[in-house]
């Protein structure tokens, strides 16, 4: 990888986090008047100035003038500027419209392209917020294109009118053990405090160099000159992402001397703060200061050019016009402890298996010895995976937040008032399902808006509160995460929803004959919709089955229940991992193949169950006074079976029916680790219709993953 590669890399990434801490903060944090808690704003301002900070370094002019706009007016309210609701609304909007954008172009950014899009829309908006909010009519920080050294000189000429207040600072700051690219992140720091410095100079002098170890080692030195005081430049420090730690102190007279060449007259010698006895100066040798800001002003434009080089090759609209291609990025925030448990068992388990292996080579075999090292290395896989697991859970939270934003734009457009009530978002699932989750419980929420939430003037005639609330709950069962979605709206119509499904063809049954949860399960049919006018969020043919595939896909289910004029509750349950999954091993003629157990309701030994049949042959089970209906597995996958008459029976379930499956015999319950199904058997259609996955067993064969709901479906 490049470096020009890795510098966008670690700004695209660090950059997206930054925006969806931001989209938190906004949605999360306003109060019932609009208003944003001061340390709220305190913590959008650091990270507009962050954002803004690093695309100067990358010499994105367009995306740093929009933070640097929106950063204006945190600024201002930082420092007394006072909203009405209606102003704190419209701000919140604006910002949000900003990460939207900003989002965008990061990942054009991640795709190779150059950021193209115009911000004088959103730019204007928040120049026009602040004159209007501020009562000036002065010019705002509205220089259309304008680069960044054209900032950068500005900014100095305005400094240097001012040399008697000047303050010579000097700061060492260092990063998290493990951060990685602490050389980058120096650039970072660097390119910020440029922007508030007159003069700045650092150690190590070349950052494009292989100066990851001396920074990690001895910190990363800068020498500053500036007209801001020393409070500013350790708030714009503290911005610095995976920061450990920083010193500060301004420069005695000796300092002075060896850094800018400034000789001070005893009688203008002013008293200045003394450093703290335990921080550590280095000085800068003066022949290696001299050339410190053109090697650093050098190496930014190198980089920039470069870039500019390399992008200019692409064809940018062709691209475009075919959509982002990138990937997810594939980071993951983890505990330190983690990795530290994780070496251990490492270790260990290394330390173990050697003794496992020399015990079954002595002559003398102690069977005992042999099963409790055995025993202990069972153990230590079993921890391992543990950590290995944990590693991979994060909090549901970040999704969850998300939905706020559904519900407030939302009420916005469709003029309903709606409130958001969350439980449970520090809920850990793993984190492939939080990327899968977001897009069904959006469609879920935007579903229960639409569908469920009566409007104003229909809550008026009923004794609901005029505000509505739709309940988003996260809770952890055993190996599952559950997800509740609940509304306080009209409920589900049963008789709309069964004539819809008679006019669709989903069922001949009259409406006598269905169950209420057979009927609200309709809802999830393809192209099943009860709306009648088409609006921007229903009435297109496209509902809770795309929600009912992508969660089947997660190997989950979704149950439906509904009170008419009380509400709608959806509930969602699907498995902590993807990767691991508790299964019963079954035998089917000659093959064993794996049911997940989350499927299995109860089994039922051979003789105790009955069998009848219907007038057309289908086999039927009566359990409990419930019919349901016989699949023999053998049958359906074509397969010869000696018990053909005989056999154990297992009722499984889904969210969309029970049925009871015959196989020949249990084997045992064991968990299975999930892989792809090879290339080789996707060819058989039986394969590809009825299996899930497969799985690698304790002998080396290769077991075959039912899939229960294809199976319900057949």
């Amino acid at each position: 990888m490049s470096g020009v590669d890795s510098l966008n890399e670690f700004y695209v990434h660090e950059n997206m986090q930054l925006l969806e801490q931001l989209e938190e903060i906004l949605l999360a944090g306003q109060s019932e008047n609009g208003k944003l808690e001061k340390e709220h704003i305190e913590e959008i301002f650091r990270a507009m100035h962050t954002i803004k900070g690093s695309s100067a370094m990358m010499g994105y002019d367009s995306l740093t003038k929009l933070t640097h706009s929106v950063e204006d007016i945190f600024d201002a309210i930082r420092n007394g500027l006072e909203l009405s609701s209606n102003q704190w609304d419209e701000v919140v909007d604006l910002v949000l419209a900003s990460i939207d954008f900003l989002k965008e172009e990061m990942l054009n950014i991640q795709d190779g392209l150059l950021p193209e899009a115009s911000i004088e829309e959103l730019h204007d908006k928040a120049i026009n917020f602040l004159k209007s909010a501020t009562n000036k009519e002065d010019d705002i920080d509205n220089k259309p294109n304008e680069n960044i050294q054209e900032l950068e000189e500005n900014k100095e000429e305005k400094i240097t009118a001012k040399n008697s207040n000047e303050n010579y600072l000097c700061a060492k700051v260092f990063f998290e053990q493990g951060c990685a690219m602490e050389s980058i992140r120096a650039l970072g720091v660097l390119t910020i405090l440029q922007s508030l410095c007159s003069e700045v100079k650092h150690i190590p002098q070349d950052l494009d160099s292989d100066c990851d170890d001396v920074i990690i080692k001895d910190g990363f030195i800068l020498y500053m000159r500036t007209v801001q005081e020393q409070s500013l430049i350790e708030e714009a420090i503290k911005d610095t992402m995976f920061l450990d730690r920083y010193e500060i102190h301004r420069l005695n007279d000796e300092e002075l001397e060896s850094v800018f060449g400034i000789t001070t007259p005893k009688d203008e010698i002013k008293e200045e703060k003394k450093c703290d006895t335990n921080e550590e100066i280095i000085e800068a040798p003066k022949e290696e200061s001299t050339k410190v800001v053109e090697e650093s002003k050098e190496q930014s434009t190198n980089i920039i050019e470069e870039k500019q080089a390399q992008v200019q090759k692409k064809d940018k609209k062709e691209e475009q016009n075919q959509g982002h291609t990138h990937s997810k990025n594939s980071y993951l925030t983890v505990n330190i402890n983690k990795i530290d448990t994780l070496m251990n068992l490492v270790g260990e388990i290394v330390t173990t298996e050697s003794m496992v292996e020399k015990q079954s080579q002595v002559e003398n075999f102690d069977r005992d010895s042999f099963e409790k090292q055995a025993r202990r290395l069972h153990q230590l896989t079993n921890e391992l995976q543990d950590v290995v697991m944990s590693m991979r859970m994060v909090p549901i939270s970040s999704t969850f937040t998300k939905m706020q934003r559904v519900v407030r734009d939302m009420s916005k457009k469709t003029g309903k008032l709606v409130d958001l009530v969350l439980i449970g978002e520090q809920t850990e699932v793993d984190r492939n399902i939080l990327e899968n989750i977001s897009d069904p419980l959006m469609h879920m929420i935007r579903n229960s808006m639409d569908h469920g939430i009566e409007t104003l003037e229909e809550r008026k005639n009923t004794t609901k509160p005029e505000r509505a609330t739709v309940t988003l709950e996260a809770k952890n069962t055993g190996g599952d995460v559950v997800i509740i979605i609940k509304d306080d709206g009209r409920g589900l119509n049963k008789e709309a929803i069964v004539k819809k499904a008679i006019e669709k063809g989903i069922t001949t049954k009259s409406i006598d004959e269905i169950s209420d949860k057979e009927a609200y399960n309709f809802i999830m049919a393809p192209g099943f919709s009860t709306k009648e006018a088409v609006s921007e969020y229903s009435g297109r043919g496209v509902g809770m089955d795309v929600v009912y595939t992508n969660i089947r896909k997660l190997r989950g289910s979704i149950s439906i229940d509904s009170e008419p004029g009380n509400g709608t509750t959806f509930i969602l349950r699907i498995p902590l991992t993807l990767a691991i999954v508790d299964g019963m091993k079954v035998n089917i003629g000659d093959q064993i193949y794996i049911i997940p157990a989350l499927s299995i309701k109860e089994v039922f030994r051979q003789g105790d169950y009955e069998i009848v049949k219907n007038p057309n042959g289908q086999e039927h089970s009566i359990i409990r006074g419930n019919c349901y209906e016989i699949v023999r597995v053998s049958n359906v996958l074509g397969i010869n079976s000696e018990k053909n008459d005989e056999g154990i029976m297992i009722l499984v379930e889904s969210e969309m029916g029970n049925v009871c499956i015959i196989v020949d015999g249990i084997l045992g319950q064991q968990q299975v680790v999930i892989k792809p199904i090879p290339t080789l058997l996707t060819q058989f259609d039986k394969v590809q219709s009825y299996m899930s996955g497969c799985s690698i067993l304790e002998d080396g064969s290769i077991s075959l993953i039912l899939d229960v709901n294809a199976i319900i479906h057949k």
